[in-house]
């Protein structure tokens, strides 16, 4: 059995999936136990294996799904919502999400031809739209093939400074738009999602507003790991990899990791690459071709970035977006 963590009658009783997801070694969800009320706070992925598991874990901490009586998702990501249909289908229970991850969770059919149209769009604008061919075939077979993929209950919207029991909830954007903590200030708890890990960095993926404009993800990411040094944390329960409690630590190497990866990006410009290909391959080469939604992501994300800071800008030339770099 897993750790229990307990303070002053609060427990919290992880549920610690031992797979690899990506570059991660394990996929976490939580119990929280407060106020006579059983939380799950996110809730797996959608796998007959994870199933087996997640009932395995709740039997061996004395619970069944009947025993939950809410759900917080701190973002709409596949790896933190796999459970959620089937729990709802055993019991009704109020499920908590921030507004903006509700359409995602629902899948509507207008904010899927809206993301189709931005990544096509802003693909191409950058030059990777050929590697990028099979993400947008993806994304129109789940147009047409969604059903098994949506939430099938309405899902309440929450944000910055609501409470749900004893947990504040946090507006942490950066991994995804709708990212959000929660945090117990007696006993100073902190549900991060995917915000940040114990060692090495998640990803700041790129994504769209409400005015279908490119997000500065990487930027938002950092003012949320800047918004959680400013909490009184003792224990750090993260999407992924270790529970930890040396949060400041582990922020503070995340901040640097941050600082150097777009240090990186001018460097590469500095020497001529000057195209987001261009420098893609000369930071990540194979890769590039092995995993680029996530390498565009993380180039195309610490680019504008690097914009911001005004360390780089860029130029239309032959329909090409070239960057260089500021003096």
């Amino acid at each position: 059995m897993s750790s229990i963590f307990e303070y002053k009658g609060k427990k919290v009783y992880p549920i610690i999936y031992p797979e690899r997801y990506g570059q991660m070694t394990n996929i976490n969800c939580y119990l929280y136990e407060s106020q006579n009320r059983l939380t799950l706070i996110d809730a797996g992925i959608d796998s007959v294996e994870y199933e087996t598991f997640f009932y395995k874990k709740l039997a061996e901490y004395g619970f069944d799904l009947t025993d939950i009586d809410q759900i917080i998702l701190t973002h709409h990501h596949t790896d933190h919502i796999g459970m959620v249909n089937k729990i709802i289908e055993t019991k009704k229970m109020p499920v908590f999400a921030h507004p903006s991850a509700i359409e995602r969770l629902a899948l509507t059919e207008q904010y899927q031809h809206t993301k189709i149209q931005f990544f096509e769009e802003l693909y191409t604008y950058y030059g990777c739209e050929d590697l990028m061919k099979t993400r947008i075939e993806k994304m129109y077979k789940t147009l047409y093939n969604d059903e098994g993929l949506r939430i099938q209950t309405f899902v309440q919207p929450i944000q910055a400074q609501d409470f749900i029991g004893d947990l504040l909830v946090l507006e942490t954007p950066g991994h995804s738009l709708d990212s959000i903590s929660l945090y117990d200030q007696q006993t100073g708890w902190l549900f991060t999602g995917d915000l940040i890990i114990e060692k090495g960095t998640t990803n700041a993926l790129i994504d769209f507003d409400a005015n279908k404009s490119l997000l500065p993800t990487v930027w938002q990411q950092r003012k949320s790991i800047e918004q959680c040094l400013n909490l009184h944390v003792s224990t750090v329960f993260a999407g992924h990899e270790a529970i930890f409690d040396n949060f400041e630590e582990v922020a503070q190497a995340n901040l640097a990791k941050m600082d150097y990866k777009v240090q990186r990006i001018v460097k590469q410009v500095e020497q001529g690459n000057d195209t987001i290909l261009k420098i893609a391959n000369a930071i990540y080469g194979q890769l590039m071709y092995q995993i680029p939604t996530l390498i565009f992501s993380e180039v195309i994300g610490y680019v504008k970035y690097a914009e911001k800071l005004e360390r780089i800008d860029n130029v239309k030339k032959n329909k090409q977006v070239i960057f260089r770099v500021l003096i």
